[in-house]
């Protein structure tokens, strides 16, 4: 079995993205690109994430061609290799339909920068990739083309995409992206929010990409 720890962590990370609720049921899916090969290892379609094993993970090329595994690879595997072939520093792209989220996704509403974490991820607000039917080449080029340079972005109606250097990073960073979303729920409930402005967005995204942590 090739690419055996990549397929290892996706199995773990699954297990961890459902255990916090950040995906209902089988939604979402959750990818890693090995540099060397250049092949993506990715989660199946329509498998619980409790019951998934190595073996389940369906390694693909950048075009979405299966390389090895015995399952249909996730239905939003274009999407992934698309932001994949865009963006070369990223290792790892996380998809999922967590509630604060998917709700700002359903208004097609930018989740505004009210913590500086998530400022952190986008250097101003989370944008919202136009709705698109799921799984279809037109959902993958709107959505990574939103994506841009930011590790976060909003799928209309649909939920959100998250990227980072390691599968680790991008599910901590869908983690801070939910708690962003719920801040900017509560924060405009409450009224009087006070928005982080153009400039310390700037520099929170800055600091962050010169390395925070070990």
């Amino acid at each position: 079995m090739i690419l055996e720890q990549q397929r290892k962590e996706i199995v773990e990370i699954g297990r961890q993205i459902y255990k916090d609720k950040l995906v209902p049921l089988t939604f979402g899916n959750f990818s890693i690109r090995d540099h060397e090969t250049d092949y993506v290892c990715i989660t199946p379609s329509g498998m619980p994430y409790e019951t998934l094993t190595p073996e389940d993970v369906v390694v693909v090329n950048l075009d979405g061609e299966i390389i090895d595994g015995i399952r249909k690879p996730s239905i939003e595997t274009g999407l992934h290799c698309a932001v994949y072939k865009k963006r070369p520093d990223v290792a790892s792209v996380v998809h999922t339909h967590s509630t604060f989220v998917t709700a700002w996704a359903a208004c097609r509403k930018e989740i505004p920068s009210v913590v500086a974490e998530v400022a952190a991820l986008v250097s101003g607000t989370i944008k919202c990739a136009p709705y698109r039917r799921c799984g279809s080449k037109e959902l993958a080029e709107v959505t990574s083309e939103a994506l841009g340079t930011d590790d976060a972005v909003l799928m209309g109606n649909h939920g959100v995409l998250v990227v980072g250097p390691t599968i680790q990073a991008a599910y901590t960073n869908a983690v801070i992206v939910e708690e962003g979303a719920k801040v900017a729920f509560y924060a405009n409930t409450i009224g009087g929010v006070h928005l982080l402005n153009a400039d310390e967005c700037q520099q929170e995204r800055e600091a962050a990409i010169k390395g925070y942590g070990q």
